[in-house]
């Protein structure tokens, strides 16, 4: 979703709790605004388009729970993650009656509600998917190698697939973040023995571009005789699928299509 907002509403009437979790979430780019009340915070829904919202239990004017039909009548779609500071089964109770994404218990760990909002964006990603189905897939080929792109073009375009290239690691993390490839096929050894391990790792630790399918096409065994696998080696190296260098195309379609459909 790079170059869209992603927009987060904090509502809480707690100004610490709120400051803590706006520079959690402005660290990693999202567009986050706080209010310390429903009422406000209404009014500022009516106005601009909140993704996610972030909404205690305890309100000045109500609890969170019964303002939740407030929000969602004002925007169906807003994911709505409650939280609150201490739980009992009755809170919890009223609280899952509503139509929120997920409920959060305030700890000094803040790795949950991380978690929930990346959920948040993932979901809104698959919608995304589903509106773009009837578009070819855009693949990206990372290789350094000139004659193994053109062949690769070949074989994917052949299939109808929107193919672009990169030839180094620079130019790979430009073209991805911003055309967000449906698929990357990833080249291991480029101008760096460890380029694709990088690329493959950065990807797979962040938030946005985590759920792209990476294909490793290498030939690090026949140059290095170490015998990677996915299976075994995969701690490391979080690539989807890999297939050894020369690749069948038939093969190689087969994988593409497989990962594409998820």
């Amino acid at each position: 979703m790079k170059g869209e907002h992603r927009r987060i509403l904090i509502i809480d009437p707690d100004s610490r709790a709120a400051r803590e979790m706006s520079h959690l979430f402005t660290d990693k780019g999202y567009d986050v605004e706080t209010s310390g009340g429903i009422t406000k915070a209404a009014e500022r829904i009516k106005d601009v388009k909140f993704d996610c919202i972030i909404m205690d239990v305890d309100l000045p004017e109500m609890k969170g729970y019964e303002a939740v039909s407030i929000l969602k009548a004002i925007d169906p779609k807003a994911q709505i993650i409650m939280t609150a500071v201490e739980n009992t089964l009755e809170l919890e109770e009223k609280v899952r009656k509503q139509d929120i994404f997920y409920y959060y218990i305030k700890s000094f760990d803040w790795e949950e509600l991380k978690e929930a909002v990346r959920d948040v964006f993932k979901k809104m990603g698959k919608a995304n998917e589903v509106r773009k189905m009837n578009k070819p897939p855009n693949i990206l080929v990372v290789d350094d190698d000139p004659n193994f792109v053109v062949v690769m073009k070949s074989v994917l375009e052949s299939k109808g697939y929107n193919v672009e290239a990169a030839y180094d690691s620079k130019e790979a993390m430009e073209k991805i973040e911003r055309l967000k490839p449906d698929l990357i096929l990833l080249d291991i050894m480029m101008e760096k023995l460890t380029d694709g391990f990088n690329i493959c790792y950065k990807l797979k630790h962040d938030p946005e571009m985590k759920n792209i399918p990476v294909l490793a096409v290498s030939a690090i065994t026949e140059r290095t005789g170490f015998k990677f696998s996915p299976a075994t080696d995969g701690e490391y190296f979080e690539a989807d699928d890999y297939v050894e260098k020369p690749v069948k195309p038939t093969d190689l379609l087969e994988r593409v299509e497989k990962l594409l459909k998820g």
